[in-house]
């Protein structure tokens, strides 16, 4: 960078992670840019937490330690992070996840060269308990992305470059922008990144920084159908607070609303295929596209099938989903589950072929 470095703020919000924080701390303290506050809030840890920050603040002058009195809420300490970091950029990072000692640096670097950018990620790799790579998220996008084009891409493909455990985030484009307080889990982050992006443009770093972690107690340890549902809800949420931002914009969201309802379509046929494929020896196609839900040990009961069913005949339009709904239903019932099981060790392939 030809100008001093920027203060980069690494928010770290925690709670009853502590040997899991044991390992993520170090790997942000090990990182090699020169101007990093550490804000660590714990959302009223019962378990080693605060011994461990406040050991961690005492050793190193970077690190802000903060104990809330109470469990104020996942989101609500996502957004005190947000109001009490100091630095030009901010990086919001999870207690649980790897971080390669150059994430900071690179994403500072982009935010430097592109003022145009609101925030960025990098690619990432998906390791399982034993820190093994069980997956990988490369993204075949631009360094910069016109902000629009990458709100329609999202929805469109339900998957976002920008992922909540490692992206930074330029304070100026953040602006009062918040995390919902009273949102879903699943995709609560998508509507600050897309409106940031309605005003800013998108970053991307190639390259694997960092690391999302998938253990027993993670968050994201949940059936594929309960996340769409939040998906539907959040997004129902940022189309509507757009549309009143933009009331020009009535064609853009009913546009970006059916490539929502395709991608929930076609994440809700993924489900029915992993359905089958659960508690049975999957081939081992470690470093692909994988998804969480591969590795999620959860079987859908009876009621969660036919809700799943009945949402994807709700869903359905055109003839290729129809067709394939039709077929789905058609193997599940006779048996011959066999085209349904490689569908599900083989989401990438499909995600090309469906234009996700």
């Amino acid at each position: 960078m030809s100008r001093a470095a920027p203060l980069v703020t690494v928010a770290i919000p925690t709670y009853n992670r502590a040997d899991l924080l044991a390992v993520t701390l170090r790997t942000i303290l090990a990182q090699d840019y020169p101007n990093l506050e550490i804000l660590i809030s714990d959302n009223a840890s019962t378990d080693d937490t605060e011994r461990l920050c406040r050991a961690a603040a005492a050793a190193d002058r970077r690190v802000c330690y903060v104990r809330q009195p109470e469990n104020i809420g996942l989101y609500p300490n996502h957004n005190f992070c947000l109001e009490e970091a100091r630095g030009e950029f901010i990086c919001l990072f999870h207690d649980d996840e790897r971080y390669g000692p150059g994430v900071v640096a690179e994403n500072a670097e982009l935010l430097v060269a592109h003022p145009e950018v609101g925030l960025s990620c990098s690619d990432w790799e998906l390791i399982d308990e034993q820190e093994r790579v069980v997956g990988t998220r490369d993204f075949a996008v631009p360094a910069v992305t016109d902000g629009y084009t990458y709100i329609e891409r999202t929805i469109r493909s339900g998957r976002s470059s920008i992922s909540c455990p490692g992206a930074m985030i330029r304070r100026e484009a953040l602006g009062k922008t918040r995390f919902h307080a009273s949102g879903p889990l699943g995709f609560g982050d998508f509507l600050v990144w897309f409106e940031i992006a309605e005003r800013w443009g998108i970053g991307h770093v190639h390259g694997r920084l960092w690391s999302y972690r998938q253990h027993a107690r993670a968050l994201s340890l949940r059936a594929l159908e309960a996340v769409v549902r939040d998906f539907d809800e959040n997004l129902t949420r940022y189309l509507d607070e757009h549309l009143a931002r933009s009331p020009e914009h009535g064609a853009l969201v009913r546009r970006w609303r059916r490539l929502g309802d395709r991608y929930m379509f076609w994440a809700l046929a993924f489900e029915l295929c992993l359905d089958v494929l659960k508690g049975r020896p999957a081939p081992d196609h470690a470093g692909a596209d994988r998804t969480v839900f591969e590795l999620a040990d959860y079987r859908l009961t009876a009621e969660e099938v036919a809700s799943v069913r009945a949402e994807l005949w709700r869903l359905r339009s055109g003839t290729v989903p129809s067709a394939a709904l039709v077929g789905i239903e058609a193997l599940r019932a006779t048996g011959l589950t066999q085209p349904l099981r490689w569908a599900a060790c083989h989401s990438g392939s499909l995600r090309k072929v469906l234009g996700l």
